[in-house]
């Protein structure tokens, strides 16, 4: 029986950041300059150190004081972070007034400017030519991770506005040279009726996990394979409509006590470049993933960088019985429907009992809170869902900062009710996503929902087109949201059209709540005022949908029925941007200015600044020469 040969995970390696003449250890909080060290205290050690963690990001003053002031008084903290700021600067040798490494963000906080490269601390003397030892253990490897998602994260930034500063074509997604799809192995025999049909999903998805940090390679997600789950065809046809040029294809074969894994790397062109088998007893299939992961980088000639390396190596658990419920876990959880949803956070939730340290299985678990918060959960529910969402992902970072899945469930729990639809950490939370993983088609998803609430829509447009890229797979939201885009562009005829397809596929309330005011401001009220009434979300009535029948109603002067149902809405528990915006339309129709720019200006205070329907939607047309409606506008 072959056995791989493990390589062993690196140790020792000290993450030292460098900047112009001066290196700095976050480990032992020591700065140098040309390798003499330079004094500083310790709070301004922690800013520097703070400043570092995201070079070239905002670090506002109310995120330092959470970070490094929290039991001290406001008073105590702006005098401390102004002296520790000032030390700082002393030690660089540099001023506020032309600085070189901190720049100053009047009322708002600092950036650090200068570029920012990483080294092992054997690379930085110390007096008398000492050279700092290197250290060993999880806390450094924690530590290497840290550094290379500082570093991860400008990239991932740079690459947003990138690929969002204009609208892109398809073809203008990001690509790599080596683009690659695991497909789902397919599972071959069984003994005793076992049902081990999801092992092929979840493997493969634990294997592009794995090599989602390897830079030089363009990988599809997971959900954008499971089309070819089961399927032998040919391996050209599936690398073209995948858009790669390599699959890794394979089959696992199930005995009493074991399992064989035969796996090999395919070219677009159906041409083997690797194969292997592996036969491994069950209880230690957990190293199978790690195994053909190393050899997929081997076999592409990929050089790996340090950090990428002891990714490649990181152990999450070492109970196989809590990574045979994570891998149940995922294989549902990669679907998105709601009930497969359901039964993978119950799998991450028995994987977390027999193993609370496994921080795949939190990000598992972070990540179906945040969808069910965004799309499946209502009112309270969905506080409930974004608040665990945000509270299991931070555990999870705490555990590895280097979790793309993590991330991104912090920045979806930062647009829903929980969040307060900030749509700005949303942007902020994807961009550090796709820095740590670049094949995550959600994030772009989640990316196009805030750019079209924020009124770009060429940018909402372009991530789409990101997102497609990456996923050729039909995606439900994205076409919800392209409804949206369409709807709130003026573009009329082209919503209507893509809702009614759309309600083909599925009967989300809000594609027909989209349809309903398509069909309105396409001069079919009473079509509009049936559909509204007629949408449910969790067996009541669409909130949302009866505050727009409401503005609707008001304009077609059924002036008494919108008094009341607005009245109703108003008594209601549920608000959120999208009804206060309807509210304000229909108090406009009212007539009653004041309550229409109270409502309006909810709308844009809790994640509904969207500019372009402000200026063009025709039910605000009675207030659009109101003092304060210029205002809002002008804000």
């Amino acid at each position: 029986m072959y056995t791989p040969r493990l390589m062993a995970t690196p140790v020792g390696i000290q993450p030292v950041l460098r900047f112009g003449p001066f290196a700095f250890d976050p480990a032992t909080g020591e700065l140098f300059r040309d390798g003499q060290r330079v004094p500083l205290q310790d709070k301004p050690c922690q800013v520097l150190a703070a400043l570092l963690e995201h070079p070239g990001a905002i670090a506002t003053r109310e995120e330092l004081r959470q970070k490094l002031w929290e039991t001290d008084t406001f008073v105590d903290f702006e005098h401390g972070l102004n002296t520790a700021i000032k030390k700082v600067r002393k030690a660089l040798g540099e001023s506020a007034e032309s600085p070189q490494f901190i720049e100053t963000l009047a009322r708002r906080g600092y950036r650090f400017v200068a570029p920012v490269t990483h080294a092992q601390s054997g690379d930085v003397a110390l007096p008398g030519g000492e050279i700092a030892a290197p250290r060993a253990g999880t806390a450094r490897l924690r530590q290497v991770l840290a550094v290379f998602v500082a570093l991860a994260a400008m990239t991932g930034i740079w690459l947003a506005q990138r690929f969002t500063s204009a609208a892109p074509s398809h073809a203008d997604a990001p690509r790599l040279s080596t683009e690659l799809a695991v497909l789902p192995l397919r599972v071959i025999g069984g003994t005793g009726g076992e049902d081990l049909s999801y092992m092929g999903t979840a493997i493969a998805d634990a294997i592009t996990t794995r090599l989602a940090n390897v830079r030089q390679i363009g990988l599809r997600p997971t959900a954008a394979v499971l089309p070819f789950t089961d399927v032998e065809g040919d391996p050209t046809g599936i690398a073209q409509k995948l858009a790669v040029n390599y699959l890794l294809v394979g089959t696992i074969q199930p005995a009493e006590r074991s399992y064989r894994f035969a796996v090999q790397l395919v070219r677009a062109d159906g041409v083997a470049v690797w194969g292997r088998t592996y036969d491994e007893p069950r209880a230690a299939v957990l190293v199978v993933q790690d195994h053909i992961a190393e050899q997929i980088v081997s076999a592409l000639r990929v050089e790996l960088s340090p950090p990428e390396r002891a990714r490649l190596h990181v152990r999450y658990t070492e109970n196989p019985r809590a990574y045979d419920l994570y891998l149940r876990g995922r294989a549902l959880l990669v679907t998105y429907t709601e009930a497969k949803m359901r039964d993978a956070i119950g799998y991450f939730e028995q994987a977390l009992a027999l193993d609370e340290q496994y921080a795949l299985a939190r990000a598992g678990l972070a990540t179906a809170a945040a969808w069910f918060s965004v799309r499946y959960a209502y009112e309270a529910e969905a506080r409930s869902w974004g608040e665990r969402a945000d509270r299991e992902a931070r555990r999870a970072l705490e555990q590895d900062p280097m979790l793309a899945d993590a991330q991104l469930a912090i920045a979806s729990a930062a647009g829903t009710l929980y969040g307060g639809f900030n749509w700005s950490a949303v942007l902020d939370g994807t961009a550090k996503a796709l820095a740590l993983d670049p094949s995550l088609d959600l994030a772009h998803v989640v990316r196009m929902r805030a750019f079209y609430h924020l009124g770009q829509f060429d940018s909402a447009r372009a991530e789409a087109r990101i997102a497609r890229a990456l996923n050729p797979s039909p995606n439900i939201e994205i076409g919800r949201l392209d409804v949206a885009i369409e709807l709130f562009a003026g573009a009329y005829d082209a919503a209507e059209s893509k809702a009614s397809a759309l309600l083909r596929e599925t009967d989300a309330p809000a594609v027909r709540h989209y349809l309903g005011l398509a069909k309105y401001y396409r001069g079919d009220a009473p079509g509009a005022r049936e559909i509204l009434t007629s949408v449910m979300r969790g067996g009541k009535p669409d909130i949302r949908s009866q505050a727009s029948l409401a503005s609707i109603e008001a304009a077609t002067g059924l002036r008494e029925q919108a008094r009341a149902r607005v009245a109703a809405i108003e008594r209601g528990p549920y608000m959120d941007h999208h009804v206060a915006y309807s509210l304000g339309a229909a108090y406009a129709q009212l007539g009653d200015s004041s309550q229409a720019m109270r409502w309006l200006q909810q709308a844009v205070d809790t994640g509904f600044p969207c500019t372009p329907w402000f200026e063009r939607d025709p039910l605000l047309a009675p207030v659009r020469e109101h003092p304060e409606f210029a205002r809002l506008l002008r804000r």
